[in-house]
């Protein structure tokens, strides 16, 4: 089997900054700023002083090919070209690696000065100097300052035949020990940068792991083209911000479906600036046209949408067929395409292999090539009812998104409910009600999971959430009932049929769990046989999933 690591013990403190100032050894782009404090750069030169171990650091080498996936630190002033033919990119110990070198350089970033950090050689310690005069601080770049090095370790020579110390040879073993200490080097070998994605993505940097994103923004950069700030201009337009504004992910994957016909991992990261560039204005106007076009699906919000990987989808639509909406023969195979991925949950695995089937399949209908795409779903009623509001769940959003296209009214007065964000007042802005109170769980004899049960969840004001606050649902429902003759239809907007609201008059809440899942699993079941694709239930239920 192939070598794709070595691990380096040969190398010291002063091979790496020979590496940095001979330009080999870059930081990458999708690295975090430099943002550790003095404080914490004392802590590791006494670590080395003590001769404790600092980890390793792991590089990955990589052609001049890659010279945009440099990030340079001016303050450093470090030559961008290397001396060899290659990059060695600090994939996990950038931080160590440069406050390393800052504070024996003695450099200024960011208006933090790390000349000020000093070895003292009478208590052989590294450490800032909070009093002008102490004794025998030495500022700790001298010791990698040929010059500035000898000149103090003369000076205490005399000073220690006049006072019977041995500071000079304390400046000299400190010197010794940081020019030697061991450096080991965990380097890829023949790997490209596809190679080693999953490698990135779970090397921890300051608490966070790297993203795919992070990559692809790195080695798509360019003076001329900043991905992230492109998305953050979009994401900042008035009407994509009231509706939620889109993921980093849906810009890759949607630019990489543009450009290669294909968003795997690999072709994400091929895209380059010019590739980004020349594709981004179609890109993000079929991004837009999909924003819209989702809304027919009852997404009134972003969050409502059940997977991100649908925009890039739909927007490759638009980018192939050139149109500006979809026609009715196309859109009822993209609506049955939806709901059976959202109800059969598609994207749960295997989700980039997927998308290429789908964008496939939706680049053939584009041009008129009328194909079924559906997925069998196998939902039960006792499924749906596990379905918890507070959790991550598809099948949560499909349901939220079906609540929503029954534009569901406030049943005391039989307004409809404002599910995005265009109003003005707060107080008319959407909230999700207990239909049967939290407060009041144990009276209901469930449990914090079953109250907070999907199916216990209406789509209301909050002027009236604030209003019935934790009433008996059977004392509020009878209220609005002597007030609101058109109650029973108002319900119906909620999925609450004539039994569901028999089971709140009588307080019952695993009756009233029970209707409504009737009510809702009836609609799923409408959507997921559409028009000449109906089929009969035996024969649409073929697969299991699990939550």
């Amino acid at each position: 089997m192939e070598q794709r690591i070595e691990i380096i013990n040969n190398w010291n403190l002063q091979k790496v900054f020979n590496q940095l100032e001979n330009g080999n050894m870059k930081i990458p782009r999708f690295q975090r700023g430099y943002v550790w404090e003095r404080s914490k750069i004392v802590k590791l030169l006494n670590s080395i002083q003590s001769q404790y171990p600092i980890g390793s650091f792991f590089i990955w080498e990589a052609g001049k090919e890659y010279k945009n996936f440099c990030r340079e630190i001016k303050e450093l002033n470090l030559p961008e070209n290397p001396e060899s033919n290659f990059y060695s990119f600090i994939l996990d110990g950038q931080q160590r690696i440069t406050s390393l070198y800052v504070s024996l350089k003695g450099k200024t970033i960011n208006d933090t000065d790390y000349s000020s950090i000093c070895y003292n050689l009478e208590k052989k310690e590294f450490h800032i100097p909070r009093l002008k005069n102490e004794n025998h601080n030495i500022p700790a770049w001298k010791l990698f300052n040929t010059s500035e090095y000898g000149k103090v370790l003369t000076q205490y020579v005399l000073y220690d035949n006049e006072k019977g110390t041995t500071y000079h040879q304390n400046w000299s073993n400190c010197q010794q020990l940081f020019s030697d200490y061991p450096i080991s080097i965990i380097k890829t070998l023949n790997m490209e940068l596809d190679e080693v994605v999953s490698i990135f993505e779970n090397i921890n940097q300051g608490g966070k792991r790297l993203s795919l994103f992070d990559l692809v923004h790195a080695s798509a950069w360019s003076p001329e083209f900043d991905l992230r700030e492109k998305i953050k201009t979009f994401n900042e337009e008035p009407n994509v911000k009231a509706f939620g504004g889109v993921e980093n992910e849906v810009f890759i994957q949607s630019l990489a479906l543009n450009a290669f016909g294909d968003c795997k991992n690999k072709n994400q990261l091929n895209l380059t600036a010019v590739i980004c560039a020349d594709n981004w204005r179609k890109t993000t106007e079929c991004i837009r046209l999909s924003l819209d076009f989702v809304k027919i699906f009852g997404v009134r919000f972003i969050s409502y949408l059940p997977y991100n990987s649908f925009l890039p989808i739909f927007q490759y639509y638009f980018f192939k067929s050139g149109k500006n909406s979809i026609p009715s023969s196309h859109q009822k195979f993209i609506e049955n395409w939806f709901w059976t991925s959202t109800f059969s949950a598609r994207f749960s695995s295997s989700s980039l292999t997927k998308m290429k089937d789908d964008a496939d399949w939706i680049s053939h209908l584009a041009n008129d090539v009328f194909e079924e795409n559906v997925f069998g779903v196998s939902l039960t009623l006792k499924e749906l009812a596990k379905v918890n509001m507070q959790t991550k769940s598809v099948i949560k959003n499909g349901v939220i998104c079906l609540m929503a296209l029954e534009n569901p009214k406030d049943f005391d007065n039989s307004i409809p409910v404002m599910l995005d964000k265009t109003n003005i007042a707060k107080s008319n802005g959407k909230e999700n009600h207990h239909f049967f109170p939290y407060s009041l769980k144990d009276k209901f004899g469930t449990t914090v999971t079953g109250i907070n049960s999907l199916l216990n969840f209406a789509l209301i004001s909050g002027r009236l959430n604030r209003e019935i606050s934790n009433k008996l649902p059977s004392i509020y429902i009878a209220d609005y009932s002597s007030k609101n003759q058109k109650i029973e239809i108002d319900l119906e907007s909620h999925f609450i049929s004539k039994e569901a609201l028999e089971a709140v008059r009588n307080d019952s809440f695993t009756d009233f769990i029970n209707e409504r899942a009737k009510s809702v699993l009836s609609k799923i079941i409408e959507k997921v046989r559409v028009g000449e694709f109906s089929e009969s239930e035996e024969e649409l239920i073929v697969e299991n999933i699990e939550y």
